[in-house]
Formats: structure tokens, sequence, C-alpha cells
């Protein structure tokens, strides 16, 4: 059984932006096919729907760069994409990209790869599903079922070689583990029977998914953090570009702020311009840390920076709240924080968590924790994705803003006690059945269930219970 791990699956992937969908996803499926082939990659060929969503995207948002870098065995974060194309004259890979109406349109961001060598060909179809997971579907018309998660060994058909799959996710995770709770009800009674907060809890969940030392979790939780903040400052430099019909503002903005008469509104005034700061800089193809997407990386940390300063906490009070942010996204996974199910997915599920984040920095009670969750997504929910112009910014940018002082209002009123009458799982629940009718019902087009989080699933496979 598959359980989220927050550095993985939660407060991940680290990328380039503005999307892991298209980056994140595309890498990981040119990886893998790597690794599946006999011999050098000289040959690859992507034919994809001319209905879907990479038709529009795949240039744009450089998935192009993201599969050919992976086919390379290229590190995503370290090597420079826009050298992808000299690197792969140098080492003799041969390429094309194919847009046609023979590949279905469902999934939307789906790709039929085939890949040659001296030693082979092998054909095989990929699917993005957002936040980076993947799968691969087929391999020379077989059904499979990789997801990356775990190193796995194949046989294909046709050939008795055994193909060594690696592990594509940052965290290496046990396959047999499992942790103390996989409920809300059941982290709120882990906490009150330990007596401990809920960033301690969130220490004990990863430790038990991946055997690390709760000192290298709180490092990573501390790099984490410094990369999200580091997305907040880089967008603050002039010259910032990106493809769609707005412009970068934030800089313009902050020096806008200093002298004009706006309303005060204390630690928000700066949490929602870093939040379009994270944004702009993403969409310009910034590194940034999806929290749980790209399309929603500005929320949490702008929240956490800002209320924490204004609180006077310390740099371990931010790293514990944002801990707290990874556990409470841990219950939205079934999800997927896909942007298909609406901004309820993505923008709702990272204002869920930062409001979670903020209470747990006035507040150790996991109850008042879980509360600040479900008033968030309460607001959101049902909320569409829907890019205007065909650019994904517009409302991404103001849904982030937004987002800051609405986790903050949150939190304020989760400690005053105001009622929910809903717990965190029911809340989850809600976001499934609402996107799954924003999605008139077509979350299971691709023939598998998508959640691949068997302790909670989705129910539009018939075989899930809600």
């Amino acid at each position: 059984m598959f359980y989220p791990s927050i550095f993985n699956d939660v407060l991940a992937p680290v990328t380039q932006g503005p999307s892991s969908s298209n980056t994140v996803g595309p890498h990981r499926i040119g990886t893998i096919a790597r690794s599946i082939l006999d011999g050098r990659p000289e040959y690859l060929k992507i034919e994809m729907s001319r209905g879907g969503g990479f038709y529009d995207t795949f240039y744009s948002m450089d998935s192009d760069k993201a599969f050919l870098a992976g086919v390379l065995g290229k590190d995503l974060i370290k090597f420079d994409l826009g050298a992808v194309y000299e690197a792969a004259e140098e080492e003799g890979l041969k390429y094309e990209f194919v847009f046609s109406d023979r590949i279905a349109k469902q999934p939307t961001e789906m790709g039929e790869l085939t890949l040659k060598s001296s030693k082979e060909t092998i054909v095989l179809t990929g699917i993005t599903l957002g936040g980076g997971e993947i799968l691969i579907r087929d391999i020379n018309g077989e059904p499979f079922q990789i997801k990356g998660i775990y190193p796995e060994e194949i046989v294909i058909k046709g050939s008795d070689k055994i193909r060594h799959l690696p592990s594509v996710y940052p965290m290496k995770t046990i396959k047999e583990a499992v942790p103390p709770f996989t409920r809300s009800e059941e982290m709120i009674d882990y906490c009150r029977r330990n007596e401990i907060p809920l960033w301690q809890a969130a220490l004990d969940y990863e430790c038990s998914l991946t055997g690390i030392s709760q000192k290298e979790i709180m490092k990573t939780a501390a790099e984490t953090l410094d990369i999200s903040y580091a997305s907040i400052e880089a967008g603050f430099k002039k010259g910032i570009e990106f493809e769609g019909v707005t412009v970068a503002k934030a800089p313009e903005i902050k020096e806008m702020m200093k002298k004009t008469t706006l309303i005060p509104m204390g630690a928000a005034d700066m949490g929602a311009l870093d939040a379009l700061a994270v944004m702009e800089y993403s969409n310009s193809h910034g590194k940034i840390v999806c929290m749980p997407t790209g399309g929603a990386s500005g929320i949490i940390p702008a929240a956490i920076r800002n209320t924490a300063e204004t609180l006077g906490k310390t740099r371990e009070d931010e790293i514990k709240a944002l801990l707290t942010a990874g556990l409470i996204g841990v219950f939205y996974f079934p999800t997927h924080y896909h942007g298909a199910l609406g901004c309820q997915a993505e923008v709702g599920v990272a204002t869920s968590m930062a409001a979670a984040a903020l209470t747990s920095l006035i507040s150790d009670d996991p109850v008042a924790v879980e509360r600040a969750a479900v008033l968030a997504m309460q607001y959101i929910i049902g909320q569409v994705c829907d890019p205007i112009e065909g650019y994904a910014q517009i409302p991404c940018f103001i849904r982030n803003i937004a987002s800051v002082p609405l986790a903050m209002t949150c939190a304020n009123y989760a400690v005053l006690g105001l009622d929910t009458a809903v717990t965190l799982d029911g809340m989850a629940d809600a976001v499934l059945r609402v996107g799954e009718r924003l999605r008139e019902g077509r979350i299971n087009d691709m023939g598998t269930c998508m959640s691949s989080y068997e302790a909670n699933p989705c129910s539009s496979c018939g075989k899930c219970k809600i």
C-alpha cells in the first residue's frame, strides 16, 4: 500500500516553473524511458494529441526540453534546460515531436514515446498526472503500471533482459512502511495521546515512510523553505519576463506601496505581494518549490514568512510551520492537487495548508490547526481553474495573492473557535466529489484510478469508496 510522502508528494517537487506537470512529469517519463532502453538513446519521437493539453503548453512551458533532458540523463535542476538541444546534438540524439489525431485526447498530458538505440526500439505511453506524478501505462503494447516511486525490475515482451528502473523521487521511501496515522481523526488522536504538536507528528509520519532521521527531515524542511524564500526575493528583481497577457508587476507594486494610501492589512500587505513575486518568478521559468503545485507555489512561503516576522517567531518556528503545512497536504493527496479538479485542488489545498501552518505559529492545539485548514477550503471549494486568454497566469496570480490574507483570517478564527462542522477528511472527500463534477465525471479517462493513495482513494473508478 502506498502512502504519500511530505517531501515527495506535498512540499514538492522543486522545479523550474511554472508547472511541474510540464517539467517534472516529462523529465521523469524521459528518465524512466532511458532506463528501460537497452543501449544509448539515438532517436526519440514523441507523439501527442492535437486536442490534448500538451498542444498548447509543450514548448511554452518547456516540456520539450524536460523530455529531452530526461532521455539524456540530465538533472532537471542542475542542468541548464536552455542548453538541452545543444546537448542532444553533441550526444547524437535525433528527435521529433508530433501532434496528431491518432493519440487520444484523454488523459490530456499523454505522449507515446518511441526510443531507439543501436540494440533495440521501445515504444511506451507516458502520462503526466500533475504535481510531478507520472504513469508509464504500457511498453511495446504490454500493459504496465510504472510510477517511478520505488526502484523496480521489469522484463518487457520479446526480451529476456532485466531492466532496472530507478525511483525518480528525491526521498527514498520504504515500500512496506506504514505511517502512524492515515486519517485526520487518527492524526488528532495521535497528537493527543503523545502530547505533541502537529509539526512533531509530521516528523514522525515522514520518518516512518523514509527511515530517515528527524534531524535529516528537519534539514530537508529548512532547505525547502530556503528555496521558496529565494523565489520570493528573485521575484522582486527587475527584468523578469514571461509569455502571457500580463507583465511582471511585483517590483513596481512594492515601490508604489511605499507612497500610495492603502487599506492597512498588517502582515497580509507584504504577504500577498510576496505570493505574487513567487508566481511571476515561476512563470519566467524560475526555480520554485511546488506547494503543492506550481500554480499555488506562492501562498505557503509568503504566508509563513510574513506572519512569522510579524509575530517575532524564529527560523525554527517557520520550519515547524512548514512541516505542519506538509502534513495537512497529505490528506488532500487523493485529489492529486490537479487543476482539472478546479483551483480548489491546488490554490484551495495550498491555502488550507497555509492556514494550518499559520495556526501552528500561535497555537499548539491540533484541533485548532485542523479547523483552520477546513475553514480555508470551505471558502474556496468549487472554484474552477479556468485560464483567461489561454494563459494560466490569470487568475492564478490574484488567487495566490488573495489566499495569503485568507489563510491568516482562517488561522485567527480557528483559534477563536469558529465551527467547521466537518473534519479534514470530510473536507478532502468533498473536494473530490465537487472536482468530479467540475470535470464532468471524466477523472477516470485514463482507464485506471488516478488515486494511488489506497488508504483514501478516489471514487471515480467504482472500485474505491469515500
